[in-house]
């Protein structure tokens, strides 16, 4: 059978579990090797393990994106056991409170949202670009919601935060791409 990512690496942040997980499999059925992390270990190795019972290579990371030195763990973890980063899934986030208005939010979890869903996703980038064009090549991919197109009621801190990444990632395309 001919799998379209034989031999290449993905890492997905927020692998453990929903969208992350599906990913993280879908790359694996494609002969991906595939760097889960995640702040949940539980869920993270039982994911790991359903690749490798599958027949696929993968490796769980403990990792908290709002952490400078768990993703520089996580990205190290994908040169030491496989050598490589070709696709990057900045997948992890929070939702926060729900049906909280803008002026009562708390200040605490703002930050929370902020720093999970839109500094993690930065610092993801920060260590993901430079190996990637050390290595001359990579695929980015950083995941927001529709909540990042339209706003919604009470959800403001999850929606600013899934606006900036979508902004975080035009930017970094604009000087990048090429």
């Amino acid at each position: 059978m001919n799998r379209k990512f034989e031999g290449k690496t993905a890492l997905i942040t927020g692998g453990n579990s929903g969208i992350g997980k599906a990913i993280a499999l879908a790359f694996a059925r494609e002969g991906c090797n595939v760097v889960i992390a995640a702040r949940r270990s539980n869920e993270g190795e039982r994911t790991a393990r359903e690749i490798i019972d599958l027949g696929g290579n993968a490796q769980f990371v403990k990792t908290d994106v709002t952490s400078r030195h768990d993703i520089q763990s996580m990205v190290d973890t994908c040169i030491s056991e496989f050598g490589q980063l070709d696709y990057a899934v900045n997948n992890a986030g929070i939702f926060g409170p729900a049906k909280v208005a803008t002026a009562d939010y708390d200040e605490e979890t703002w930050d929370r949202v902020m720093n999970t869903n839109l500094k993690g996703m930065w610092l993801c980038m920060k260590q993901e670009i430079p190996l990637m064009l050390q290595q001359g090549f990579g695929v980015i991919i950083n995941m927001s919601s529709i909540a990042g197109l339209i706003a919604s009621l009470a959800t403001s801190a999850y929606c600013v935060s899934k606006h900036g990444i979508i902004g975080l990632t035009k930017v970094a395309a604009k000087e990048y791409a090429a």
